[in-house]
């Protein structure tokens, strides 16, 4: 501002006063000369201060001091404190989870999303709000890489550069809301897997079903629970996990089920049918396919990547292996050799290593094994 005259500046935290000509003379704009009285009063609940240093035609400098921690607050204060948290209209639990990492116990902080794998999950935080993105920054870098933005649109350029396991993001933003930026993000073809959490405090329904027609995997009302947040997002990268490892594990495991939206159901619907078509084919390999896709390799590779987390070449692999248990058992006449040469295999040695490597036992075991449990049923 302009600097506040001698005669005024012992009574500028007085409620209503303004100066003489009814202009503030901080702001040169209408006051009601309540604003300094409300700061004056709450930093004095807190049991903190403030000064004014200010010399006109210069400017004023504001100087509040706070005690750190709790300690000088006492029983009956914190009590009621804890009661008005109840009622906010904030985000009350999350923004006291920087104030009460205890009632994290060690495990919680350091969750491992699935038992022996220890890969890095990265999440993306979109929010327009500072201090509330350091917080929900400090509620998930102990499990993941966290990635920071502030719009909707900073949210969209970094989920395409960074490819996130995980997207949370703030409703109400400028330059792009959070629901746009859902949308863009599901019409994608390289992002759209990505579940994305939106957090919003309006709770009319027509607020959550315009997210969750945007593509939104989950819809969270403010004030939420940091516990809950964690978890509810934690369950989205894990469930993610737990299908793409049946995919690799499971022998009937329908890949579709890794497709949470159209655009990822028809991809893997056009690379099945293109690996039907060049399953006895020795020479074909990611080269082929992401020729035949009009995809460039990086593209390709990383979209495979993220969707079922296993390269191109492995998903084939993978696919043929899958087939190749079908006809072991749907043809038992068949020989060993003979499904390797229908596959692609090349040698029906190399075809043996790779089966084992899946299913742990060889491919004349596997007949075996399901013949034993075919005449059992029968019994």
């Amino acid at each position: 501002g302009i600097g506040i005259s001698k005669d005024d500046i012992d009574k500028i935290f007085d409620r209503f006063y303004q100066a003489e000509n009814g202009i503030s003379n901080i702001t040169k704009t209408p006051s009601t000369g309540i604003g300094l009285s409300l700061t004056k009063n709450i930093i004095e609940l807190h049991h903190g201060t403030i000064q004014v240093e200010s010399t006109p035609g210069y400017g004023s400098i504001f100087i509040v001091r706070l005690l750190k921690g709790c300690t000088h607050f006492t029983k009956e204060e914190l009590a009621r404190d804890q009661q008005e948290k109840q009622t906010e209209s904030l985000i009350p639990d999350t923004v006291a989870f920087t104030d009460h990492m205890e009632e994290f116990s060690d495990a919680e902080q350091r969750e491992v999303l699935i038992e022996g794998d220890d890969s890095p999950r990265t999440i993306l935080l979109v929010e327009d709000n500072e201090e509330l993105l350091q917080i929900l920054g400090s509620l998930f870098s102990p499990i993941y890489r966290v990635l920071l933005a502030r719009n909707g649109k900073e949210g969209l350029e970094k989920a395409r550069e960074e490819r996130p396991d995980i997207i949370v993001s703030d409703v109400m933003m400028p330059e792009m809301s959070g629901t746009e930026m859902c949308l863009k993000i599901k019409n994608d073809f390289d992002v759209c897997h990505i579940p994305v959490v939106l957090l919003t405090a309006l709770t009319s329904a027509e607020q959550n079903i315009e997210g969750l027609q945007r593509g939104a995997d989950d819809y969270i009302n403010k004030p939420f629970n940091a516990k809950v947040l964690l978890a509810r997002c934690n369950n989205l990268v894990r469930n993610r996990i737990i299908l793409q490892k049946k995919f690799s594990q499971q022998k009937d495991f329908d890949a579709q089920s890794l497709a949470s939206n159209p655009i990822d159901q028809k991809f893997l619907d056009t690379v099945n049918s293109i690996i039907e078509k060049n399953l006895d084919n020795i020479d074909f390999d990611m080269n082929m396919m992401a020729r035949e896709l009009g995809l460039s390799r990086s593209s390709l590779y990383a979209k495979f990547k993220a969707l079922t987390g296993m390269t191109p070449n492995d998903f084939v692999l993978s696919c043929k292996l899958k087939r190749a248990a079908t006809m072991l058992t749907a043809q038992p006449d068949l020989q060993i050799a003979d499904i390797s040469d229908r596959l692609g295999f090349g040698s029906p040695r190399y075809f043996t290593r790779c089966f084992k490597a899946q299913f742990e036992i060889t491919p004349a075991e596997y007949r075996k094994r399901a013949e034993k449990k075919t005449s059992a049923d029968a019994d």
